[in-house]
């Protein structure tokens, strides 16, 4: 069984830079593509952290992709077991409904390279608190969400409000993206044309050449945070472990 598993919605989003940082830390990870069908395992007694990847479906269309049902089935336990859980686009859309938020469709595509705000609660926050006050992220979304019942908003943007928040300790999520690379936003550009074609205000020359200007600090921002997400990752081991070892 692998440290991370990763619910992945679509295979050209995948962890990116994050899976740079779970290997420098020695953390195994797995895939679970639910756009193939595939179940995460029944035995979760050595999971330790979970990762929510993006998608092009709505966390609404739950009759389209029956799956997102037991996926928010599965975010709730990992909340109410604190496990260290991070939802990126979709999967912070997720987290919000599986906590009883609404997830609806934005006034505006978001798509291409946006500063966003990081709240006061955000500059306190041990993961998104390195950041600069008004940093420049990848967004690729048009939907939104509310934030979630007991939730800290941690950033915002002129367009959405929620941008990131944490619920407890371990539970976050972002509507942007740390974890992509140049590559990554080219095939996101070639597979989703047909998305962008009709919106005048977004230029796909704009974002390749925004990805050149803003890559590097965004690959500093996505390293910084996620290896703070894996130090949680490891005291929620080294807590379960202790448990663990209290039964015996």
């Amino acid at each position: 069984m692998e440290d991370v598993l990763v619910f992945q919605h679509d295979p050209r989003e995948d962890l990116g830079i994050f899976a740079q940082v779970l290997e420098r830390h020695e953390l195994g990870f797995h895939y679970i593509r639910l756009f193939q069908g595939e179940m995460p395992p029944e035995d979760w007694e050595n999971v330790r952290a979970l990762v929510i990847l993006g998608g092009p479906m709505g966390a609404y269309e739950e009759e389209l992709y029956p799956f997102l049902r037991w996926e928010k089935t599965i975010i709730r336990t990992a909340v109410k077991e604190e496990i260290p859980t991070l939802g990126i686009c979709l999967g912070a859309q997720l987290i919000a409904a599986a906590t009883g938020a609404a997830v609806y469709q934005g006034n505006i595509k978001e798509i291409g390279w946006y500063p966003i705000s990081v709240t006061p609660e955000g500059q306190m926050d041990s993961l998104l608190g390195y950041l600069p006050e008004k940093p420049t992220v990848f967004q690729w979304h048009g939907d939104s969400f509310e934030l979630p019942k007991g939730a800290q908003r941690l950033a915002s943007s002129l367009s959405y409000d929620n941008q990131a928040f944490r619920i407890g300790r371990n539970i976050y999520g972002l509507q942007f993206h740390l974890e992509v690379t140049p590559p990554m936003i080219d095939r996101w550009i070639d597979q989703y044309w047909k998305e962008l074609a009709p919106v005048p205000y977004i230029s796909t020359d704009k974002i390749r050449a925004d990805t050149r200007s803003y890559s590097q600090a965004l690959k500093y921002y996505g390293e910084r945070f996620f290896s703070e997400f894996v130090r949680r990752i490891s005291a929620f081991k080294s807590k379960k472990e202790e448990r663990h070892q209290a039964k015996l």
